[in-house]
């Protein structure tokens, strides 16, 4: 379980000390508005999903990791970048499908760091886990997110209605086609 670095950035694996990190996130409305219900996240849903996060990475060796910022005196994370087994099946998608995510502080908003993490765990999930495609969900407002999507090479695949009744749009990347991408 190594750790991911970037120009800007370490990404190491999700690990207990994180905890805290991913209860101050998940409790900042504006980070969770676009994630499933879009309600912030209380102590104890935090907690749950804090240890889903622990035993991704034991059952599957990848996972979650904490966005850092390498040269910081402090060493909280700023957000968060997943690779995870996509939870639910999507239509037209065929598995196996790892599913990429992120979220960002809101105090990092427009500086790259999504794109920067995200395309670190895009090449490691192809080049280190094999995946097959990579998918993406958001809720089509969260525009932000969409255009990492596309930054980072993927493409619109369908439109979806989420376990919350919530709009989704789903993003692929196949391996065929990263494969034949510049880095």
């Amino acid at each position: 379980m190594r750790t991911l670095t970037t120009t800007r950035l370490a990404l190491p694996p999700w690990h207990p000390r994180f905890e805290e990190d991913l209860c101050r996130l998940s409790a900042d409305p504006r980070v969770t508005r676009y994630l499933g219900d879009g309600r912030p996240w209380d102590r104890e849903r935090a907690a749950a999903r804090h240890g889903e996060f622990l035993a991704h990475w034991r059952e599957h060796g990848f996972g979650w990791r904490a966005i850092l910022l390498r040269d910081a005196a402090d060493e909280s994370a700023i957000g968060v970048a997943a690779l995870n087994r996509l939870p639910r099946p999507v239509p037209g998608i065929d598995e196996p499908a790892i599913e990429i995510g992120w979220w960002v502080d809101p105090r990092h908003w427009g500086k790259g760091i999504a794109t920067e993490a995200a395309t670190a765990i895009r090449d490691e999930a192809f080049t280190d886990h094999r995946a097959a495609r990579l998918v993406a969900l958001y809720q089509p407002a969260n525009h932000a997110s969409g255009n990492i999507m596309r930054k980072i090479g993927m493409r619109h695949h369908d439109d979806i209605t989420g376990p919350y009744d919530e709009d989704v749009r789903v993003y692929v990347l196949e391996r065929a086609n990263w494969s034949v991408m510049p880095r």
